[in-house]
């Protein structure tokens, strides 16, 4: 899978914000507080979703962590190559704690058909891993 761009609508304390990328190593250097643990944690909700807690601690919920500061939609788009395609996934998550009211579309950006060649499960049909298998190996926040 190639990274192409993110844009993240409202994601903690990022807000209509696109990232592209270069092919080789993409750096972010900026200060404290400007997004860049937020940035990789949306690049991993965009692949595996948020799960829910009963956790009331933003620490421990990242759900609560990460709702937007200025309010408005939860989420944003992922555009990838894989396999010769070339796709926009996004993700909307609900301000809740409930998993069924998320939204999750892909697009073939060919003909910006609706495709189904992936679910929302995205980072186990990409990676054959799932989150804290990819937690623990690929990304590092």
């Amino acid at each position: 899978m190639k990274l192409i761009s993110l844009y993240v609508e409202n994601f903690g304390v990022l807000h209509s914000v696109n990232f592209d990328f270069r092919a080789g190593l993409n750096v972010f250097c900026r200060e404290n507080g400007a997004g860049k643990t937020t940035l990789a944690a949306f690049l991993c909700a965009m692949l595996y979703g948020l799960g829910t807690s009963r956790k009331t601690d933003p620490d421990e919920n990242d759900r609560k962590k990460y709702l937007p500061w200025q309010g408005g939609p939860f989420g944003g788009s992922m555009t990838f190559s894989v396999r010769g395609k070339t796709y926009r996934a996004e993700r909307y998550f609900a301000d809740g704690a409930s998993v069924r009211r998320d939204s999750f579309v892909l697009y073939d950006l060919a003909d910006n058909s609706v495709s189904h060649d992936y679910t929302e499960a995205l980072g186990v049909q990409l990676f054959g891993i799932d989150a804290a298998a990819f937690a623990r190996s690929a990304y590092l926040p």
